[in-house]
């Protein structure tokens, strides 16, 4: 798990809903970005919806 230290908000934008945040990263994705994902903030301060890259896949050794 990655530790925001109070910080999951700061610097994302917020997205009122789940649509919002769809569409967004579509955009996103059309113009170049990868593996992007759709989640709720954590905070409930926040209530909202991000767009954040995924976790780069682990490798066996």
């Amino acid at each position: 798990m990655i530790r925001t230290k109070n910080r999951a908000c700061t610097g994302k934008r917020r997205h009122d809903s789940r649509d919002e945040a769809v569409e967004h990263r579509a955009r996103l994705l059309a113009r170049g970005a990868v593996r992007l994902a759709v989640y709720p903030c954590r905070r409930r301060a926040c209530g909202g919806w991000h767009v954040g890259h995924l976790p780069k896949p682990r490798t066996t050794r």
